[in-house]
């Protein structure tokens, strides 16, 4: 790829404990399965950039000293899951800060999904996620963004971001094959 691209930015990763991310936590728990992904991370026919998505990447450093100074009952209220096997807190148990509460978005009754791939990478001094995903719609990280950093006006903040920041982030769009075809001058099959 050389001719075409040069590398920017490099991040190893690498799979920890069965899908967790270093907070001990499954991630990616709500993701669509494979077959009904590119149904949430693909713009639809008939739109603007069809058969592309718009990329979200985001590096979120832990501090995991703090977060583990926590009982593991309190980091399932951050969470919003069960730790061991992943389980979403029932919504009397579960606060209106936790990160699941802040991050799924509803419109009309339906659910606005994304599909992500995220890793955890580490290193002795610093460790995090590298979180990738892909979207149909540009707008859906713009919410769950604005939920997690509490600018949405309701007073209340993603409580994970208590132990977890972001050192870079940017928005990407992957054009379709057909549209890249397009560009290059091939013929579409």
């Amino acid at each position: 790829m050389s001719d075409v691209a040069q590398l920017g930015v490099e991040q190893a990763g690498f799979t920890y404990r069965d899908g967790r991310d270093m907070t001990g936590f499954v991630d990616g728990t709500a993701n669509p399965p494979s077959h009904r992904a590119a149904d949430v991370a693909l713009v639809p026919p008939g739109e603007p950039g069809e058969g592309g998505s718009h990329v979200l990447v985001m590096r979120w450093v832990h501090d995991l000293e703090a977060f583990n100074q926590l009982g593991v009952e309190e980091q399932e209220r951050v969470i919003g899951r069960t730790k061991p096997d992943s389980v979403e807190l029932a919504e009397a148990a579960k606060p209106p800060t936790a990160h699941i509460a802040r991050v799924t978005i509803e419109v009309g009754g339906e659910e606005l999904k994304i599909f992500r791939r995220s890793v955890p990478y580490g290193t002795v001094r610093e460790h995090g996620l590298y979180f990738v995903a892909f979207s149909a719609d540009q707008s859906r990280y713009d919410r769950m963004l604005a939920r997690m950093f509490g600018t949405t006006g309701d007073g209340v903040h993603d409580r994970l971001i208590d132990f977890s920041r972001p050192v870079s982030g940017a928005y990407y769009f992957a054009p379709s094959l057909n549209a890249l075809n397009e560009l290059a001058g091939a013929e579409e099959e």
